[in-house]
């Protein structure tokens, strides 16, 4: 382990920040399986009922009970979603723990460039619903979407700043 690893240093919060940004992902990528097959969650598609009434035109809780193709279709998508986020959360939380822990820049640029470039394809996900007028506030958007961007800025800013502590310390280069 780095030996200047402090918990309380700003490497250590980052390292915190980012295992809580992996664990979202693993919880949420959980609950997505769990809740794919069931009557759970069953009033919207993809945010709230309203932003999805806005651009389905139909209240989700109605689309969803006749429309069995629909129902399938989205069990389906949970499943995709599910996947993706726990095969996300455990590199992520590997490249973190064996990684950034460990005072390894290679580690803190790659969690910073993935989280990154999930920025532009949310930006086409929100597109249809803002053109059809749907409400997309803090509170209509998933979590999971909405934390990468409250975990990640501070996350990726604590890990440089701590791991330039760590170079200047250590008169490594930090790769």
């Amino acid at each position: 382990m780095n030996d200047s690893f402090s918990r309380t240093s700003p490497l250590g919060v980052s390292v915190a920040l980012f295992l809580v940004y992996g664990a979202i992902h693993l919880l949420t990528g959980g609950a997505y399986a769990l809740v794919a097959e069931t009557e759970l969650n069953r009033h919207e598609i993809f945010f709230t009922p309203a932003a999805d009434q806005t651009l389905f035109g139909a209240p989700p809780a109605d689309l969803l009970r006749n429309d069995q193709a629909l129902v399938q279709l989205r069990s389906l998508t949970f499943l995709v979603i599910a996947a993706v986020l726990v095969g996300l959360a455990i590199a992520e939380l590997a490249l973190t723990w064996f990684g950034l822990r460990e005072g390894r820049r290679w580690a803190l640029i790659t969690l910073a460039v993935s989280g990154l470039a999930m920025f532009p394809f949310w930006v086409l996900l929100f597109r249809p619903y803002l053109a059809a007028g749907a409400p997309l506030g803090l509170f209509e958007v998933q979590p999971w979407i909405w934390m990468e961007g409250v975990l990640l800025v501070p996350a990726t800013v604590l890990g440089w700043v701590g791991l330039g502590r760590t170079d200047s310390r250590a008169g490594a280069p930090g790769v």
